[in-house]
């Protein structure tokens, strides 16, 4: 006898609670990370991606109504796949199914995919802004307090004095994902970005140091990357920028893991 999933069943409720998905059945679970489920789900020969959040989504600042404006946004410009309902007070979220693959760190080497996702974020970057603003500082603070060790202060100051520079060499806030890790980088027709629960205003660069950081790409690729972006040689300052948003960001990914797995084994990093 099959044995009964009671978080799962509890999921089905919530989904089948969404005006017209009545009928609709969770298939597999896509993601099961510190902030939230996510299953692919179907009703009436449709397919959908269906997200519950937990508790920990609050505890680490997630805005979800700030996601909810920008997913519409990003959807309208082609950028991320239909966003179809959204409960933030309940944590549950809905969005269209996008057929594609998610791409890998192998991906993310090859100097054409890096030149494609370059061409993306300056589309997502000339966007008229929309949403909150994303304060990374503010994030590493949160998680340096929530572990509170020896380990968290050093690394919170090092983020600070980082963040001060960063502050001093960077131009005005665009509109960004925050979270480009390669699991949210969806090949497709046409390329696109998903997850996008950190999106709001900030610095370019920011996004592209996630790339940079969190995949370790070899120096000629980073240059290549960022001259894709620029459409141009980039200067010194930029390359200089763009390291210190990568050591930024070091730190930020050493508190995420901190803060993370003191609830549960270490996970990729949700900013």
């Amino acid at each position: 006898m099959k044995s009964r999933n009671p978080v799962k069943e509890a999921a089905q409720r919530m989904l089948q609670a969404i005006p017209g998905m009545a009928g609709a059945a969770l298939l597999r679970t896509l993601s099961d990370g510190p902030t939230n489920t996510s299953f692919l789900a179907a009703c009436d020969g449709k397919q959908y991606v269906f997200r519950l959040d937990k508790p920990e989504a609050a505890r680490l600042g997630l805005n979800r109504l700030n996601e909810h404006r920008v997913s519409q946004v990003v959807f309208e410009s082609g950028l991320a796949p239909e966003p179809l309902y959204f409960d933030p007070a309940s944590g549950v979220y809905l969005r269209r199914f996008q057929a594609g693959k998610s791409w890998t760190a192998s991906d993310l080497a090859c100097p054409g995919n890096l030149e494609r996702l370059a061409r993306l974020l300056r589309r997502l970057h000339g966007l008229t802004a929309h949403g909150d603003a994303f304060d990374p500082v503010a994030a590493v603070r949160r998680y340096a307090a929530q572990v509170d060790s020896e380990e968290s202060r050093i690394l919170l100051a090092q983020a600070e004095s980082l963040a001060e520079k960063i502050q001093a060499a960077s131009p005005g806030t665009v509109l960004c994902h925050n979270d480009l890790v390669c699991q949210n980088i969806l090949e497709g027709e046409p390329l696109m970005l998903i997850d996008w629960e950190y999106a709001g205003l900030g610095h370019r660069f920011f996004d592209l140091a996630v790339v940079v950081q969190h995949h370790a790409l070899a120096p000629a690729l980073i240059r290549g990357f960022l001259e894709s972006y620029l459409g141009r040689p980039a200067t010194g300052d930029e390359m200089t920028e763009l390291e210190l948003q990568c050591r930024f960001y070091a730190c930020l990914l050493q508190l995420w893991n901190l803060r993370v797995s003191q609830e549960r084994p270490m996970a990729a990093i949700e900013l």
